[in-house]
């Protein structure tokens, strides 16, 4: 019942419509997708559906990047009222493609809380990002939260709310599902390919050179995660991405109590996944110490396996501490994934000026945003317009912040977590 009134809701509002943009074009068109992440899975899935002949290029696995290491949960919460709508966009769509690809999406909803006076005025500013939307949150007393969250002991409770529209999934696994539906429709999907050279003749595409050989194309999407930049300067884009690295805890799984993302007092955020586990992070970002100076500066793995082990306990261990029933529940992996992260936190999506047919998609929150990427890109690729809900997020407009130190910065969703 849930479901089904949030797509009456949304489909209300004009957000979405799940009826094709694109239509038939009289020649099928070559589409490479350089990146076999969650973004790039779902943009093969939906140029393939709608008749590009789609190759895919994956320099190592699905989902090996920054999508297996997502937090994956699907949400709106963001204060710009454009980036707002484009997220409300893409959880009606995954609703759509849960239906019709199963993909396992766990609808459980989300709680934030907060302990103290002094956290509630962040509480607040979380809940005000969804005001004026069809699904503003709820606001829950204690005992309102316990009754919601009996499985949750959260201690003192100075403020709470609930969002029900939000989400999380299995990244991993969808990414694969995704591909898999491609390969249905005729996509080709190569992995340990990895694209070394764009093929551009006066600034025209004519394909790509690969670890594999050549390739000839028509259009490149490049959607490459931490990877973007590198690939998007063979076609003349000077793009820089925020260094965003974060850690998250997997415990082994253990019997299901909740379905809800939760974000506690301070930075603690954690969900348990459908398969048991619990998943969850204690910071979204290393703290500023000089043990972590390393990590916060480059893009490098943990030293050693004890130092994971550490991390990993202390983080299911505070977890613990308002979840009870996880007390126990022994360390799968600690995961240290690093974010593309625009410089002022936005998507970055759209053709190159000085080569049309090269595409860039690249963002943060692409677990939440992979299906309405992957429904406007195919859209804009294979039909050669503009989608208006993509017209604030172009990479021309880094062109204009040429000359300055820094990009301002968009505020952040909710909790900054790896989503």
């Amino acid at each position: 019942m849930l479901r089904r009134d949030f797509l009456s809701r949304i489909a209300s509002a004009g957000v979405y419509a799940v009826a094709p943009l694109i239509q038939a074009r009289p020649r099928t068109l070559r589409v490479g997708i350089a990146g076999g992440g969650i973004v790039g899975a779902s943009i093969a899935y939906h140029l393939a559906q709608a008749g590009a002949s789609v190759t895919l290029f994956e320099k190592g696995q699905p989902a090996s990047g920054a999508t297996q290491n997502s937090f994956a949960w699907l949400n709106a919460f963001v204060d710009d009222p454009r980036y707002r709508a484009l997220r409300l966009q893409s959880l009606m769509a995954y609703h759509d493609l849960d239906r019709r690809l199963r993909l396992g999406i766990v609808w459980g909803g989300y709680i934030n809380w907060a302990a103290s006076a002094a956290q509630v005025e962040t509480l607040r500013g979380n809940a005000a990002q969804l005001v004026g939307t069809a699904d503003p949150v709820r606001p829950l007393d204690a005992a309102e939260l316990r009754a919601l969250a009996p499985a949750l002991a959260p201690g003192a409770v100075a403020a709470a709310f609930f969002s029900r529209i939000d989400g999380h999934l299995n990244p991993l696994q969808v990414t694969q599902q995704f591909l898999a539906a491609a390969r249905k429709h005729g996509a080709t999907v190569r992995l340990q390919c990895e694209v070394q050279e764009l093929d551009l003749k006066g600034g025209v595409l004519a394909g790509v050179k690969t670890s594999h050989g050549p390739v000839p194309l028509d259009r490149l999407v490049i959607a490459g995660g931490v990877d973007t930049p590198a690939l998007a300067a063979m076609a003349g884009l000077d793009l820089r991405l925020r260094h965003a690295p974060g850690i998250l805890a997997h415990s082994r799984p253990m019997a299901a109590v909740t379905p809800i993302i939760f974000d506690g007092p301070g930075t603690l955020s954690f969900k348990q996944m459908a398969d048991g586990s619990v998943v969850g992070t204690d910071s979204p970002d290393p703290p500023d110490i000089p043990a972590h100076r390393d990590i916060r500066a480059h893009a490098i793995p943990f030293p050693d396996e004890a130092l994971r082990t550490l991390h990993g306990n202390r983080i299911l261990g505070k977890i613990a501490a308002v979840l009870p029933a996880s007390r126990g529940a022994a360390l799968d992996r600690l995961t240290l994934g690093f974010r593309p992260m625009p410089l002022d936190e936005f998507p970055v999506v759209g053709a190159l000026a000085g080569a049309p047919e090269v595409y860039v998609a690249v963002m943060h929150s692409g677990v939440t945003l992979a299906p309405i990427m992957g429904r406007y890109v195919t859209h804009e690729v294979l039909s050669g317009s503009r989608v208006e809900a993509l017209a604030p997020f172009r990479p021309e407009r880094f062109a204009r912040m040429a000359g300055q130190a820094t990009a301002v910065p968009a505020r952040r969703a909710a909790t900054p977590t790896p989503h």
